[in-house]
C-alpha cells in the first residue's frame, strides 16, 4: 500500500475524513451484500483489482472521484447513497467463514 504524504497525515485522521470513509465502506459492503455479489465478482464488476476493492469496503484508502463513479456504476446507485449515514457494520471474524456443512 502507498504511504501518505506525510505533511497531509493530520487530514486522514480528522473526524469528517473517517465519518465519510466509514460510510463509503460500509453502504459499499451492504450493498455489495444485497446484490449477493463475492468481492472478486463486484471488483470484476467495477474493473478494478479485487485488492482496491477489498481496502473500499474495509475503509483503507483515500478514494478518487474516479473510484467512487467506478463503484456506483457496478452498484447501479446514486453516489448520495454511498456517503448517506449507514447503520454500523457487523464486526466479523477474520478469515473465510465456515463452511455450511460445519454451521
Amino acid at each position: 500500500m502507498r504511504r501518505r504524504c506525510a505533511t497531509r497525515a493530520e487530514q486522514y485522521e480528522r473526524p469528517s475524513f473517517r465519518v465519510l470513509q466509514e460510510r463509503v465502506a460500509s453502504n459499499t459492503l451492504s450493498i455489495r451484500e444485497r446484490w449477493g455479489w463475492s468481492q472478486e465478482e463486484a471488483a470484476h464488476r467495477f474493473s478494478m483489482a479485487t485488492q482496491v476493492f477489498q481496502r473500499v469496503e474495509a475503509g483503507t484508502v483515500n478514494l478518487t472521484l474516479t473510484t467512487v463513479a467506478r463503484v456506483c456504476d457496478g452498484l447501479d446507485v446514486d453516489p448520495v447513497a454511498l456517503f448517506a449515514p449507514a447503520p454500523a457494520p457487523l464486526r466479523r471474524g477474520r478469515g473465510r467463514p465456515p463452511a455450511k456443512s460445519e454451521v
